[in-house]
């Protein structure tokens, strides 16, 4: 793939994590498939491509949906938050990456949860996402601006729900990461472009 569809992949994990994030603010559940595959890019050190990184373009098809729905004219208004989380992503990323010694931390301690999927069973069990929780929590979180997730009904109060969003935001800045390193901006993605749409569109249909 050329680094432009690279980018493309990287928008439509980020698209896919904050969709994610708010499923869980404001209904407490996600889907467990879709959590699986943003978590385990944070730990697959065997990928020989983008799309290898998160299992397949089939794994992201609710990232495409969503990022589609963001390049083409059918917004609404939930749409607009997510692409709020999106453009703190790539603004937080970048605040990252004047802290080398806060990014050498984060690649520290995310080389020893291997260890903990291997033990439990499982990235999405609630002890592995409770640690990449807590190494979001003592790093990127430090960071400002903070992003802020709205909920309902008290759903963010609840621990496990409120460890899955910080898991998620974490893959979140794995994806904006991703879209730096392929030569992306963040006015490449605030302007889009029809050139963006298309080729989401196409990856989508020959995923």
């Amino acid at each position: 793939m050329s680094q432009f569809e690279d980018r493309i992949i990287a928008l439509a994990a980020m698209a896919q994590a904050v969709t994610l994030v708010q499923q869980v603010a404001e209904t407490g559940n996600v889907n467990n498939d879709e959590l699986e595959t943003l978590l385990s890019s944070l730990v697959n050190e065997n990928a020989q491509t983008t799309a290898d990184l998160y299992g397949g373009l089939d794994k992201l098809q609710t990232g495409f949906k969503q990022l589609i729905r963001h390049l083409g004219k059918d917004k609404q208004q939930q749409d607009m938050m997510l692409l709020r989380y999106m453009i703190g992503l790539l603004h937080l990323e970048r605040k990252l990456a004047k802290h080398p010694e806060m990014l050498q931390m984060i690649g520290r301690e995310i080389d020893q949860v291997p260890q903990q999927i291997s033990y439990f069973g499982a990235v999405s069990h609630p002890q592995v996402i409770s640690r990449f929780a807590d190494i979001y929590q003592r790093s990127i979180s430090q960071l400002t601006p903070r992003i802020l997730v709205q909920g309902k009904d008290g759903f963010l109060q609840q621990t496990e729900n409120a460890d899955k969003v910080r898991a998620l935001l974490l893959s979140g800045i794995r994806a904006a990461l991703l879209w730096y390193q392929k030569g992306g901006r963040r006015w490449h993605f605030i302007f889009g472009g029809s050139k963006m749409l298309n080729t989401a569109q196409l990856m989508l249909e020959h995923r």
